[in-house]
């Protein structure tokens, strides 16, 4: 942004030289465009760097006396100053291994790792928010560090800065290395499936609520991507103890997590996709005309004119029954050219060798990640420094021993494979009808797990006594108008940022302007969303309430004028009336 501000003024100082020369009919026009926006670009960099009070006030919070120290706690304390790179006060945080086991001892074989925030906000009652990166076998401290953390070192920044998006600023908030076999966690990895998960997770959990007294405390199960698995299965888990004193659960929040397998989170989906995404799909025309004929001959095609519909037009063909599009029955294989997500991105990369599946439309160079994985590639410079949870200091910092090799994402924590039944199936209704308060979310230029393949999962969900969405989700999905933060580099935008739901406890949110990780690509739109899991605002996403922490209380509009989402209705395959259809559909919302 800095080096494009420093483009804007050289290309305005030569407009300015130019015009002082004399009159040109010919370049009048494009300067006076070039001066507007040198204009514009004045204004809102005035706003975000004349605008100190939301740092100040974060900054004075972070000073108060810890609240959750005590001599069961004092051997987790983080003195973040300890912490290279990072030249300001985190404030009150914990960190290091419990086991999952009935042992508190620190040094139990299998032990999770966790670092805690207590809320910024010190009015904050006994709740807290619980955070798992997916994989599986991700670290949750990726999740800390880039999407929704009190700290965020964006892949490309210069430096680690300080997240005024951070979800602490909200409640008390924990990130959590688990399975074990992720990140720093010790032990060896013995899951075989999503209980064995939720059982190791419970032990862990309880030694937690004990070591720091938060007995009775409302818990609210966030994550994203493989987190479409562990949240349900832990979250469901825990309401089955009937035990509100350890394992109150009250809400559960996914980012593009995963619901369903193959070929329905993924193929179903990918050809309408790519049409709609055309301009960042710049296939060539013979590509194009044989994935269209693959959509239609491996089925995908009949699939989606059935059952993306709503209400639901019945139960969908599962792995047992054999009649899933594009799979053959014996042999659990796709059919030829029916693996087609594979096929788009391979061609996708041929096209852009830096593509990002997580983010379609992210080109060359790819930018260094302080964690070692940008985009969707483990890319570490030759020269750069160890990555930023291996470098011996922040070890020594967090608690963690000195041998400890963490990794982004690490293989291996289901050694013999997870063959748990989709969440789906049970565990997401589960949590539902047991707190009422479930949202899922997508974002929009996610190709990892493509939207329409969540729905697809939705509407074959029961939950509440009907099956799936009974209405269309058309709604806008609002993001709160608000000052200018201390920071560009934690900049997020407003207004309205998709489609949003709500039908029987479940909330649906499709996200424009984001890909796989919603915190870190529009942190602005998380923020909110957290805000309605914890009961901060009245209304739900569609609410214009200014932000509950937003002190100026920012002007809103009304909501009446906000018309519908503006996440695409449906994708649908662009061929005959079915392209004219869509093509009139785009017409009418503009």
């Amino acid at each position: 942004m800095h080096s494009l501000y420093a483009a804007v003024k050289l290309l305005a100082a030569a407009a300015t030289a130019v015009s002082a020369a004399g009159p040109s009919k010919l370049a009048s026009a494009p300067l006076g465009r070039l001066q507007k926006y040198q204009d514009l670009q004045h204004e809102r960099y005035a706003q975000v760097y004349n605008y100190v009070g939301a740092r100040g006030q974060a900054e004075e919070r972070q000073k108060k006396e810890p609240r959750f120290l005590n001599n069961q706690t004092q051997k987790f304390a983080v003195d973040s100053s300890a912490l290279p790179d990072i030249d300001f006060d985190l404030g009150e945080s914990y960190s290091g291994l419990l086991p999952i086991g009935n042992s508190s001892a620190a040094d139990d074989d299998a032990s999770l790792f966790f670092w805690f925030f207590p809320s910024a906000d010190e009015n904050v009652g006994k709740e807290i928010v619980l955070w798992f990166t997916g994989g599986p076998g991700c670290s949750s401290m990726s999740g800390l560090f880039e999407e929704n953390g009190p700290v965020t070192w964006m892949p490309g920044t210069y430096k680690p800065i300080r997240n005024e998006w951070s979800w602490h600023q909200l409640s008390n908030v924990v990130w959590i290395d688990q399975p074990i076999g992720t990140g720093y966690t010790t032990g060896e990895p013995t899951a075989g499936g999503e209980e064995d998960v939720a059982t190791q997770f419970r032990g862990f959990w309880k030694n937690f609520v004990d070591t720091f007294a938060l007995q009775g405390y409302s818990v609210y199960i966030t994550g994203e991507s493989y987190g479409g698995m562990y949240c349900p299965y832990i979250a469901a888990g825990m309401l089955e103890q009937n035990d509100t004193e350890y394992y109150n659960v009250s809400g559960m929040l996914i980012y593009d997590g995963v619901y369903s397998g193959d070929p329905v989170s993924g193929d179903v989906a990918i050809a309408p996709f790519v049409d709609y995404w055309g301009g960042l799909f710049p296939f060539n025309d013979t590509f194009r005309a044989d994935l269209e004929k693959r959509h239609a001959d491996c089925g995908y095609a009949d699939y989606l004119e059935k059952y993306l519909v709503f209400p639901p037009a019945g139960q969908q063909p599962t792995d047992e029954s054999g009649d899933l599009p594009g799979i053959d029955s014996a042999t659990g294989q796709y059919k030829e050219g029916c693996d087609m997500l594979n096929t788009v991105y391979g061609e996708a990369l041929s096209l852009n060798p830096c593509f990002n599946i997580y983010q379609v439309g992210a080109g060359c160079p790819i930018p260094y990640d302080p964690l070692g994985f940008a985009g969707s590639s483990y890319y570490i410079p030759e020269g750069s420094p160890p990555v930023y949870f291996n470098r011996s200091e922040v070890k020594a910092a967090l608690h963690v021993p000195a041998g400890s090799d963490w990794e982004m994402c690490k293989d291996g924590v289901f050694p013999t494979g997870d063959n748990s039944a989709p969440s789906s199936h049970f565990a997401i209704p589960r949590v539902i009808e047991g707190t009422e308060n479930v949202i899922l979310v997508h974002g929009a230029l996610d190709m990892v797990l493509l939207a329409n393949g969540s729905m697809l999962a939705i509407q074959n969900m029961t939950w509440g006594g009907q099956r799936g969405f009974q209405q269309r989700p058309a709604d806008p999905l609002f993001v709160p108008y608000h000052p200018a933060g201390a920071s560009q580099g934690s900049a997020a935008g407003a207004g309205v940022f998709g489609t949003t739901h709500s039908e029987r406890g479940l909330t649906w949110a499709f996200v424009s302007l984001s890909g796989h990780m919603v915190p870190s690509n529009q942190p602005s739109v998380a923020y909110r969303q957290l805000e309605v899991l914890l009961g901060r605002v009245d209304g739900g996403l569609t609410s214009t309430a200014p932000f509950s922490t937003d002190a100026d209380k920012t002007p809103q509009p009304d909501p009446d004028a906000l018309g519908n989402g503006t996440a695409p209705q449906t994708w649908v395959s662009v061929s005959g009336s079915k392209a004219d259809s869509m093509v009139a559909r785009q017409q009418e919302a503009l």
